[in-house]
């Protein structure tokens, strides 16, 4: 009899050690932590990866609870923020448990710790609930504790309490209907699979200073207080002393709007779950919330793209991106680079009636880049687009790229909600249809080059003579090229001497981006003056691409100019430069500045010799391009400076046996404009860019053809020199003939480059008049040494393209 007692007495100590382990009144935890198990001999069953410890329990006080087996140096979210999860658990909400926490697991690489706060009465039941989940999950790596929910607390109260315990870097407080209801988009905002935007209580409930119950929408608004589900950094939690019991969400937004950076209390941000009834309970005196009420018979489909493991950056820049389904594969390789680099990108996919969206070729690019496919039903592209459009619009928008046609309604709509939503500050790309195929190079674009996309106006100067193949070839490479939406005039200059045939061409050229002016001399010029006053810049954001009829361009040569001048005159400031001249199309094959005569070049081995990781990189060169090259502005119109005192000698008397320029053959050149710009860049120190592609591809090749710098020779001596000139051209890659939307983009070939972009100024090799490398402070000390020689003017010049202090007239 004594032994049966001492067993039944035993038997209810185990219990109360096991199931009832206290009674402090600190709250109990439960802790489930990710343990391996080895699958049983057989190989038969489920090896559960889980393992329940009860009775942990949680210090409520300063210093945050860590759960066993949970490190704050979570490995498996390395680069990600941290989260907590905290769900109340009530005696409704306990039976659908089991759906409520599958809309928390597995759903979110920054999620690392499930906090489930319930009245002890209710441990049991979630214990056999999370036994069940125990069952079924093959693997998971979330801690998941039961935490007592005190009984004198209400559910605010307690869920900040909680919160305070975490040991994480943001919490997420939901109330006890979880993120079951809530679409994917809201959900990867309140599991930080969107990184967010600020540090900011961030959720689909808000409420206004007046008491208004806000729209949520994917344009994020400003609110005195939100309400559950939201999360937020720890940081920003009071002090649970200061928190009023009658109305802890009011009391939250107070708190954070007075210690935050934002002066508010929160941001509201993502979808409705379809229910009001959140807005009666947590705001009785509210005004009530207005759905959108839309019938649509089309469809929308939103890739919103976020990265969790982007890289992190202060340049962090919001893209909205819009394509019609056929085009939208195009784009996508885009948006996913976008968001790698740390940006936040929007893309709408639109569809129109009685066309289905290729989705499968999306999902396999978002699955790579993390997006996120949304579809929204639409019924018109004009007035009913407007309500569901004006949701998917950032308001702190900084770049729209745009593939749809310009003078299309839905454009216009766009176009309009955009800068609207940012007052104007926007900068819009559109990307004609057919050039979508070749815009892979778009991906290499800084947000400072996107902001200035429109900045810059390159301006086309032909010249010719009375060679009309040649310029008819010139004309023809130019209609084939790819311009990207811009606009880009054309000047043809027509020296004196064009026979009939060159001028029935330039007649009846028709050019597509711009306008075409043709200018005929009456009075024969010559090369030299036919070149120099071919162009000149209106102001200091026009570049001359300078082409003569033996010319002949890649389809590619404006996104090589346009990408380089993005990069360099408008991209990071470290990599703008004032000694910038121009960009070459072409590839230097030869150097032809040797006393003793031409010498043939190859840039990649001479880069190799050097010892550089990349041969092929781009360069700097101090030789200005003849064959298909863009000049800068304000180096332009100082060479016009330099010309008009360089050949006057009342102004500027010529130097000893009229050499500026020591040891170079360009010094025989006198009828060459190129002598005298070499004058110009040896004394300042300038540089032009030149591609460095495998194998001499160019952006332009020259033909060699009949002209004033070649005579009438031998056959077999000109085609053999014309080889020494000639290089292949960059071509356009062929285009996917099946549907874009899941078709791989081609490549170009312009991305070809170290790490696929061009480099930074301080990595790109220069190299001085000769082809010997060389460094920026050496080419610039030449230059000044020289020039004391000549003017007898010590001291560096102070005022850019100023050519009098240059030259040293006063």
């Amino acid at each position: 009899m004594l032994s049966s007692i001492l067993v039944f007495c035993l038997s209810i100590w185990l219990i109360r050690v096991l199931f009832f382990p206290h009674d402090d009144p600190k709250p109990e935890v439960d802790t489930l932590t990710p343990q391996p198990q080895p699958l049983p001999a057989n190989g038969h069953g489920i090896a559960h990866p889980w393992v329940l410890h009860a009775g942990q329990p949680a210090v409520m006080n300063n210093t945050p609870h860590v759960p066993p087996s949970l490190s704050t140096d979570n490995s498996r979210s390395s680069g990600n923020l941290s989260l907590t999860a905290i769900l109340p658990v009530t005696s409704q909400s306990v039976t659908d448990l089991h759906y409520r926490l599958r809309s928390l697991l597995g759903t979110s690489a920054s999620l690392s710790h499930v906090v489930l706060l319930s009245s002890q009465s209710l441990h049991a039941k979630i214990r056999h609930v999370l036994r069940t989940i125990l069952s079924e999950e093959d693997e998971n790596e979330v801690v998941i504790s039961v935490s007592q929910w005190p009984e004198r607390l209400a559910l605010g109260e307690a869920l900040i309490q909680a919160a305070g315990q975490a040991g994480t870097d943001w919490v997420l407080l939901a109330d006890e209907e979880g993120l079951e209801h809530f679409n994917a988009e809201t959900r990867n905002i309140l599991l930080l699979n969107t990184p967010p935007r600020i540090s900011s209580p961030t959720g689909p409930r808000g409420v206004d200073s007046d008491l208004t119950c806000l729209t949520p929408s994917l344009t994020s608004q400003r609110a005195a207080y939100l309400v559950p589900p939201l999360v937020l950094p720890v940081s920003l939690l009071p002090p649970i002393k200061s928190i009023d019991l009658d109305k802890p969400w009011p009391a939250l937004g107070n708190y954070v709007s007075r210690s935050g950076s934002t002066s508010s209390g929160g941001q509201v941000i993502g979808s409705s779950n379809g229910s009001l009834e959140w807005c009666t309970t947590y705001v009785p005196n509210s005004r009530p919330v207005t759905p959108l009420l839309v019938d649509y018979s089309a469809e929308l489909s939103v890739l919103v793209a976020q990265d969790t493991n982007a890289t992190s950056s202060n340049e962090t820049g919001s893209f909205l991106l819009v394509a019609h389904a056929p085009e939208a594969g195009y784009l996508v390789p885009l948006v996913c680079e976008l968001v790698q680099q740390g940006h936040y990108a929007t893309f709408l996919v639109l569809e129109g009636t009685g066309h289905s969206i290729p989705l499968s070729g999306l999902a396999s690019y978002s699955e790579e880049c993390r997006a996120v496919i949304h579809h929204v039903p639409t019924s018109s592209y004009a007035e009913d687009m407007q309500h569901e459009l004006i949701n998917y619009v950032p308001r702190d928008l900084d770049v729209l790229i745009s593939a749809l046609q310009e003078d299309k309604p839905v454009f216009q709509l766009v176009a309009h909600l955009a800068e609207n939503a940012t007052q104007g500050l926007l900068s819009m790309v559109r990307i004609p249809k057919e050039d979508l195929p070749y815009c892979d190079w778009l991906s290499a674009v800084d947000l400072e080059g996107w902001k200035n996309w429109h900045s810059a106006q390159i301006e086309l100067s032909v010249i010719t003579d009375n060679r009309p193949q040649s310029l008819e070839r010139l004309l023809t490479s130019l209609t084939n090229a790819r311009y990207f939406g811009d606009q880009v005039n054309m000047r043809i200059n027509i020296e004196q001497t064009a026979d009939p045939e060159t001028l029935r061409i330039v007649t009846q050229y028709r050019w597509g981006h711009g306008s075409v002016f043709p200018h005929h001399r009456i009075v024969h010029a010559g090369l030299m003056t036919a070149v120099v006053e071919s162009w000149y810049p209106k102001n200091n954001d026009t570049y001359g691409l300078l082409l003569e009829d033996d010319v002949e361009v890649s389809p590619l040569f404006y996104a090589w100019a346009k990408l380089s001048l993005l990069r360099y005159r408008y991209g990071k400031a470290e990599n703008r430069r004032p000694n910038l001249f121009g960009i070459s199309l072409y590839q230097q094959r030869n150097v032809e500045l040797h006393p003793d005569g031409r010498r043939l070049f190859d840039a990649s081995s001479t880069l190799k010799t050097a010892g550089l990781a990349h041969a092929n990189t781009p360069y700097l060169s101090q030789v200005p391009c003849s064959w298909g090259a863009l000049y800068f502005p304000e180096h332009w119109r100082e060479f016009h400076g330099y010309l008009s005192m360089r050949l006057n000698a009342s102004v500027w008397p010529p130097p000893p046996e009229d050499i500026v320029v020591p040891d170079v053959r360009s010094n025989r050149w006198t009828r060459s404009w190129k002598r005298y710009f070499i004058e110009l860049v040896f004394l300042r120190g300038y540089v032009m860019l030149y591609p460095n592609y495998a194998g001499y591809t160019s952006l332009s090749t020259n033909h060699l053809e009949i002209g004033s710098h070649v005579h009438d020779i031998p056959v077999e001596t000109y085609l053999r020199k014309k080889k020494l000139f000639n290089v292949p051209l960059m071509p356009l890659p062929r285009a996917s003939t099946g549907d874009a939307a899941s078709a791989a983009l081609p490549s170009t070939g312009l991305l070809e480059l170290p790490d696929a972009r061009l480099p930074s100024w301080d990595a790109l090799p220069m190299l001085d008049l000769l082809g010997a490398i060389s460094n920026e402070t050496t080419i610039l000390q030449h230059g000044r040494d020289r020039r004391t020689e000549l003017t007898g003017c010590d001291g560096i010049p102070t005022r850019a393209n100023d050519v009098r202090e240059l030259l040293c007239i006063h």
